[in-house]
């Protein structure tokens, strides 16, 4: 939500030009990557985007030591395969969003976002940043162990919450008094 305060749109390549074309504490060198601004809300969606797709450590519906191997223990052969691919498709496309909403999306500094050149290297461009933000994902993945539920919990209500709606807060009085 503070991006798209922030840009003052939900359009995505209008989030992406605001990126591209802004400035930071009025200085606009390098155009304005909104996880400089909001690494806050950078790390929560990061969070969020832990605990959406299930993994470790926020995994507890699905844990495998809960249930022999999780709700996959039915599934053989293909349709494990097709639920397998389903997690990794799903990660990767809240890395897409991430790389986007966070990273500049396909914007590089230093080349006009409007040009040719765009149309040939701007899908590389946000290929690597969605590559990077996908490490990210799985590297905490496999970093850090499960939480309990009633940690779970208190990390949610008592911290993320809390996080995200101050995030939200600040952004907003920013946004009117710069």
């Amino acid at each position: 939500m503070g991006v798209v305060i922030q840009a003052g749109t939900l359009n995505v390549q209008e989030i992406v030009m605001a990126q591209a074309t802004g400035e930071i504490f009025g200085w606009g060198g390098i155009g304005n990557p909104f996880i400089i601004t909001q690494f806050l809300g950078f790390a929560i969606f990061l969070i969020a985007v832990q605990a959406e797709l299930t993994q470790p450590p926020f995994d507890m519906p699905v844990a495998e030591s809960e249930i022999v191997t999780g709700y996959l223990t039915e599934y053989t052969g293909l349709r494990f395969l097709l639920f397998f691919i389903g997690e990794f498709a799903t990660a990767a496309i809240f890395a897409a969003l991430a790389a986007t909403l966070f990273l500049g999306g396909w914007y590089v500094p230093g080349i006009d976002p409007t040009s040719d050149l765009f149309n040939v290297i701007g899908p590389a461009i946000l290929l690597g940043k969605v590559i990077l933000v996908a490490f990210l994902i799985f590297w905490f993945r496999f970093t850090y162990p499960r939480f309990r539920e009633d940690q779970l919990q208190q990390l949610a209500w008592k911290v993320l919450i809390p996080l995200s709606l101050a995030n939200i807060v600040l952004t907003g009085v920013l946004k009117v008094v710069f």
